[in-house]
């Protein structure tokens, strides 16, 4: 059984309110909320199997969020204001962090194969 540390917790913990976040935009029940639910459950899985892109599209992701929160130009967030944009912010630096700390890392010789393949 692996040993938890504090870097496994949190990875936990951040993709299970990524989780909440999608489900909060999918119970909207609009296009563009559907959507960003579906995309925002695609990257939890793979945060839990820890990928590094998964981090890396979790970062975007909530850019994007943040970027719609800033602009004002969803209803959603327009009746909580500068409430909302400090948890994209947060979530952005978290996914970075657990990027370098908690994904799985390329073998090297995986890396080599990979370059060297003929067409």
């Amino acid at each position: 059984m692996k040993k938890s540390n504090p870097w496994n917790i949190t990875n936990s913990i951040f993709a299970c309110v990524l989780a909440l976040t999608a489900l909060v935009w999918l119970i909207q029940f609009h296009a563009f909320g559907i959507s960003m639910g579906v995309a925002g459950f695609c990257i939890t899985y793979f945060l839990f199997k820890r990928n590094r892109w998964a981090y890396f599209a979790a970062a975007i992701w909530c850019f994007g969020l943040l970027r719609i929160a800033m602009d004002d130009g969803y209803a959603f967030h327009g009746d909580y204001g500068s409430y909302v944009k400090l948890p994209y912010v947060i979530g952005i630096i978290i996914a970075i962090i657990l990027h370098e700390k908690v994904a799985i890392k390329c073998k090297k010789s995986d890396a080599e194969e990979s370059v060297n393949m003929p067409d």
